[in-house]
């Protein structure tokens, strides 16, 4: 939709222009962003959140944390709420001094009780978060600006934890008088004040003048929900949405939109490299039959064509996955791409042979989430498994159901994915592979392995970082001799937006967009 004149009027907050107010209107549209989004938002507040994108993003952009990644390489960490922090030697206290000054929406200090207040409910309140938080022993105010966290073991990852959408700092002042409604009346620190959310429909954000950062540019975000991304396209293509977002294209295929829009006047085509893993992944703690043998699991590996995948199934969109982790992660073994399995249809049936397995002989479920993208991906490997001498029935299910049999370990093989909220190894390696998490999640269920398991911890709590990143080294070559699975691709982050709008950054974990510093022109 196009807005009009009253329209405008309205969504700023201002009186109905006067006819002919043309170049006015003009500069009212230019100070709201228009976002495209293709579901409801779920988890406004750190509290309820659980990794939900376009929840988290609105996060980011009402409520500040303590720390934030560094645009625009994300490589290092700033303070945000954190004026300035120290670490004890042995990596188990952080000590933290606020920015003075810093008022919450509602017009409430934001301290270090606040702070306190609002580590200690996502703690205990967040079950995304009580892996992590659930090692924080202690939270002491030590000054009205000053706090101390105790952690009850070493984790160099603290502070990368302490950026996430669901470590922000609330309100609380605003948590009392709203309670459970808190989740639709947010209220933290940010650029942006929660103004109002209707079901299905949108979410408006105001900028807020008095931000400690500076006041936005913007004068409006409005996260319109548009399920079918055709029309999404059309909105942005007419001027009705200024941006649209592919949240990690966890369902459908973006080609058709790369194609379309690249290369369109008035249009910009972003793609970014994502920390974001996708694979086929054995039950490793639940191997039955021919699947026990290594030999088969590592011939399944053989018979993928990734190639084929990435270039002809995802046209382009998506990286190549060596490993446990991504080549973008800082801990990525270079040597890793050696030791990666090769498409060699010939290899991949020697190997099914010398395991005794002939053809025919293995018929597996291959579970996938639903959706166009898994759908694609599913039936392509499907038949790479047939030219092999697999049967592969696909099963497309709900998530709710295949998070189910996930856990519970009620299926042999299965499409799936991880998608990190802070920029670590950790966020990969530890709930994907550590065995005592096996059926905590939807993890790879690794079966016990004391030796493994020690090295995953070592590298999780060791300080040193050169020392941690060698010791990831060793975890990603001890991963992959056990070939739980075969690591397929990284989606590409992609955003469509009108050429117009200028200064946005992308990030790559969490993919999630800070507005602070966007403009249209």
């Amino acid at each position: 939709m196009k807005f009009g004149k009253r329209q405008l009027a309205s969504l700023l907050g201002i009186a109905a222009l006067p006819k002919g107010a043309t170049a006015q209107s003009a500069a009212a549209r230019n100070r709201i962003l228009v976002v495209g989004v293709n579901a409801d938002p779920a988890g406004l507040e750190p509290g309820a959140n659980r990794a939900e994108p376009i929840g988290s993003e609105i996060i980011l952009n009402v409520f500040d944390t303590l720390v934030a990644w560094t645009p625009p390489a994300f490589a290092q960490l700033e303070g945000r709420l954190a004026r300035s922090w120290t670490v004890s030697g042995d990596g188990r206290v952080f000590t933290f001094a606020l920015r003075p000054g810093v008022k919450f929406h509602d017009d409430t200090a934001c301290d270090a009780a606040a702070v306190k207040f609002s580590l200690e409910r996502t703690r205990d309140s967040n079950p995304f978060m009580r892996a992590t938080f659930g090692l924080i022993d202690a939270i002491e105010v030590t000054g009205p600006l000053e706090l101390r966290i105790t952690l009850k073991e070493p984790m160099p990852v603290f502070l990368s934890l302490l950026a996430q959408p669901q470590a922000a700092i609330v309100s609380p002042a605003a948590v009392a008088r709203h309670g459970a409604a808190f989740n639709v009346n947010p209220v933290g620190t940010g650029p942006f004040r929660f103004r109002s959310y209707r079901p299905d429909t949108d979410v408006v954000l105001d900028a807020n003048p008095d931000y400690f950062r500076g006041a936005p540019r913007l004068a409006r975000i409005i996260y319109r929900v548009i399920p079918d991304a055709s029309t999404r396209r059309l909105e942005l293509e007419n001027g009705g949405l200024d941006l649209v977002q592919q949240n990690a294209q966890l369902a459908a295929l973006p080609t058709q939109d790369v194609r379309a829009l690249r290369g369109r006047a008035g249009i910009e085509v972003i793609e970014v490299p994502s920390q974001i893993i996708r694979q086929l992944e054995f039950n490793n703690s639940g191997l039955q039959g021919p699947l026990r043998d290594v030999r088969v699991r590592r011939a399944i590996t053989h018979a993928i064509d990734y190639d084929g995948l990435l270039d002809g199934v995802l046209g382009g969109t998506a990286d190549r996955v060596y490993g446990p982790l991504p080549s973008n992660s800082w801990a990525f073994d270079p040597a890793i791409r050696d030791l990666a399995p090769k498409y060699d249809v010939a290899r991949a049936r020697a190997l099914l042979a010398e395991a005794g397995v002939q053809p025919g002989q293995l018929k597996l479920t291959l579970y996938s989430f639903q959706g166009s993208l898994w759908g694609a991906v599913a039936t392509f490997i499907q038949a790479n498994l047939a030219a092999v001498g697999i049967e592969a029935t696909v099963a497309q299910t709900e998530f709710p159901a295949l998070r189910a049999l996930h856990v519970a370990g009620r299926f042999e093989v299965a499409l799936d994915g991880r998608q990190p909220w802070y920029n670590d190894p950790d966020a990969h390696i530890t709930i994907g592979y550590l065995s005592s998490l096996a059926d905590s999640a939807m993890t790879f269920r690794m079966p016990a392995d004391a030796a493994l398991d020690a090295l995953i911890l070592r590298a999780q709590t060791t300080v040193d970082f050169e020392a941690r990143k060698q010791l990831y080294f060793q975890v990603q070559r001890q991963i992959m001799d056990r070939v739980p699975a075969a690591w397929l691709f990284s989606n590409k982050l992609i955003v469509f937006k009108r050429a117009n709008v200028k200064g946005l950054v992308v990030n790559s974990a969490p993919p999630l967009n800070e507005y602070h510093g966007v403009f249209k022109e």
